[in-house]
């Protein structure tokens, strides 16, 4: 008599136990709804926002927020695939220090070109300065814990890569500044948080690096870093 035996519970005997990347973590587990929808009921509702001012600015940001959230706690995401499960290695920390050298050539760059200037000096830097960390904590969430998880889920993590950062583009329109920098910062930061899953790092960079690129660049090209209908009303 012969005996059944499953081929995905057989194992070498010397085979190494390897655990699954961040990279393929989360590739392989679809939705029962289309994500997709999600994305563009999501990312059509931040542009309401950031094309309309007053009362109807803060009702659309409070309709984008609820439905972010809403979806994430329907979804179940979890801290790690969220980007905020603090008990994960911090691979990237590196990403860090690296920003600062990058922002620092920035600055080097706005003073040999006479464009320096102290964007944040006069109103406070700490307090500047930690306001636009929670603003970036803030876009990184809705970045990566939101499009770009729905995205990977549709699309696979080498098109979600392009796309995401298509789409964190395009909402810094008409920016001639922004626009370009966040394409290419939304490309790297995605990548970096398909490898390693963690904002934190992320936020921090983006950080330091929107600080020193605002003071780089002349007040009146990047129109205090606005963007939507902001841009083009400000004085």
């Amino acid at each position: 008599m012969s005996t059944a035996v499953n081929p995905s519970a057989a194992k070498a005997p010397n085979a190494p136990n390897v655990s699954p990347s961040a990279e393929s973590e989360f590739n392989d587990t679809p939705y029962s709804l289309g994500p997709v929808w999600e994305v563009v009921v999501g990312y059509s509702l931040i542009e309401a926002a950031l094309w309309t001012a007053g009362d109807l600015h803060r009702a659309w940001s409070m309709a984008a927020l609820v439905w972010i959230v809403a979806l994430i706690v329907y979804r179940a995401q979890s801290l790690r695939e969220l980007g905020l499960d603090w008990t994960a290695p911090l691979h990237s920390l590196w990403v860090i220090p690296a920003a600062a050298m990058i922002s620092g050539a920035m600055l080097f760059g706005g003073h040999l070109a006479g464009t320096l200037h102290p964007y944040v000096v006069n109103r406070g830097f700490f307090s500047a300065a930690l306001g636009y960390l929670f603003w970036a904590v803030q876009q990184e969430l809705m970045l990566q814990s939101f499009f770009f998880n729905r995205l990977e889920r549709a699309l696979g993590s080498g098109k979600a890569v392009w796309v995401a950062a298509g789409l964190f583009a395009l909402a810094h329109l008409p920016n001639p500044v922004l626009v370009p920098a966040t394409l290419i910062g939304g490309l790297v930061f995605c990548k970096l948080f398909r490898r390693y899953r963690n904002i934190y790092t992320l936020a921090v960079a983006q950080t330091i690096l929107g600080i020193c690129l605002a003071a780089a660049v002349p007040n009146t090209v990047h129109h205090h870093m606005r963007v939507g209908i902001g841009y083009l009303t400000f004085q």
